[in-house]
């Protein structure tokens, strides 16, 4: 499809009656969409200049807002003269990024960013007035970027990936994506394979810098917290971690061939979905499955867990480093549908070893590098998964061994955020960026 930027705008302006819907019919599961309507579609006032230079950061949900809390530590740090507005598409990206706000409330503060037509990201850049816009990961708005530019904004996209599954859909439209991606005054990708995507996609100005995600540090009141909460319990725990909608109904279905197998161990299943308007769903599911299932929010100490729970169902926001820190092991959701697994490095700078399944794709060079590290191992399916994590609660020393490898996989890739701002400083700075390099 030939379609160009004038073509889009209007598509998109005709898209709006069609993005009320969606969001009417997500509030039906998840209420929180019917908040901050104006801020959508460009109909109220955004948060105002404080009278300082302002970074601008999109973060458009949850894996994206916790990825950026390594760089907005450097910001602050690194330039104290500028306030940082943080923006958002989804509620639990804004639940998120409202606990990143409340570490700097008078310097940081954050709204929803719009959908992209051109009224509304012209009132955006108007009312906010942003002296540098960073995006996390994917975002590439054609509206977004061509406004940016007619503002003066230069844009950078961070932490960017672009798989292969991405790039097929972006090049349905290249001359869109092309001209797009082109008015980035950098892209840092997550590597080489990402850059090289991203450069066939018609992007310029491309480097690699790793992943950010690897720069995230444990909560340490969390991980404080889930030792006595270990200790107290007593019971090897493993973690399914980040599931997506279809997976937990798929593992419920292998789990009768391994259950004698977990009850003589007496191991705890950690179940931990990805997204918070499914936890009443899995909930009844576990329950109807015959499953003895206790809720995280429920409980107020390790003494509430009942002996014979199988299964903790982690119905919290903001506590992953306390699952982790009860888990053992981790089978990583988003990886056994066709949803190119969750963020596994997370469980394992917590010296948590990982299984995967077939579908890794948001998350190819990681996986590939823990899986030559031997901090994680892949399985084709949900039973496979069980089957690998009993044999490890059935050797000692090979989970030991498999915990430390997890732990130097996480430490071996750190410095994202170094690299990150070593470009994104000079671009503040209206410094010369250097030379690219072709991928």
């Amino acid at each position: 499809m030939n379609i160009g930027l004038n073509g889009y705008r209007v598509l998109t302006r005709l898209a709006v009656p069609a993005a009320m819907g969606y969001l009417l019919f997500r509030s039906r599961r998840q209420p929180a969409y019917r908040n901050y309507w104006g801020e959508r579609f460009g109909l109220s006032q955004y948060p105002a200049p404080r009278g300082c230079p302002r970074v601008w950061i999109h973060a458009v949900s949850v894996g994206e807002t916790n990825a950026a809390r390594p760089l907005v530590a450097s910001i602050l740090k690194q330039w104290p003269e500028c306030d940082i507005l943080l923006t958002h598409m989804t509620p639990t990206g804004r639940e998120a990024g409202h606990r990143i706000v409340n570490t700097a409330p008078d310097r940081i503060c954050q709204c929803y960013l719009p959908y992209d037509t051109p009224e509304a990201m012209s009132a955006f850049f108007r009312e906010t007035e942003p002296s540098l816009g960073i995006v996390m990961e994917t975002e590439i708005w054609p509206n977004m970027l061509a406004e940016a530019q007619r503002w003066g904004v230069p844009m950078a996209l961070v932490n960017a990936r672009e798989s292969m599954k991405s790039l097929r859909q972006a090049l349905r439209v290249p001359r869109l994506m092309g001209e797009a991606v082109r008015r980035f005054s950098v892209i840092l990708a997550q590597s080489e394979q990402d850059a090289a995507n991203l450069q066939r996609l018609g992007a310029e100005r491309i480097a690699v810098a790793g992943s950010l995600k690897f720069d995230i540090r444990p909560d340490p009141a969390q991980v404080e917290k889930a030792k006595r909460w270990k200790a107290a319990i007593r019971r090897p725990g493993v973690m399914l971690a980040s599931t997506r909608e279809g997976e937990e109904a798929a593992f419920l279905e292998a789990y009768p061939r391994y259950r004698e197998a977990f009850r003589k161990h007496r191991a705890l299943l950690i179940l931990v979905p990805r997204h918070p308007q499914r936890f009443s769903a899995v909930k009844k599911l576990l329950e109807l499955s015959g499953i003895r299932v206790q809720a995280r929010s429920a409980l107020h100490s390790p003494e509430d867990l009942g002996a014979d729970t199988e299964v903790l169902l982690g119905d919290s926001m903001g506590e992953m480093s306390f699952y982790c820190g009860l888990a053992d092991e981790a089978i990583m959701g988003g990886s056994f549908l066709d949803f190119g697994c969750q963020n596994l490095i997370e469980p394992c700078a917590q010296s948590v070893p990982v299984i995967l399944g077939p579908s890794v794709f948001n998350f190819s060079e990681a996986a590939s590098n823990a899986l030559a590290m031997h901090a994680a191992c892949q399985v084709k399916n949900c039973g496979e998964a069980f089957a690998e994590a009993l044999s490890w609660l059935d050797q000692p020393q090979l989970l030991a061994d498999l915990s430390a490898n997890s732990l130097k996989f996480a430490s071996r890739y750190v410095g994202a955020t170094r690299v990150t701002m070593g470009y994104l400083d000079k671009l503040w700075k209206k410094e010369p960026l250097g030379e690219f390099q072709t991928y």
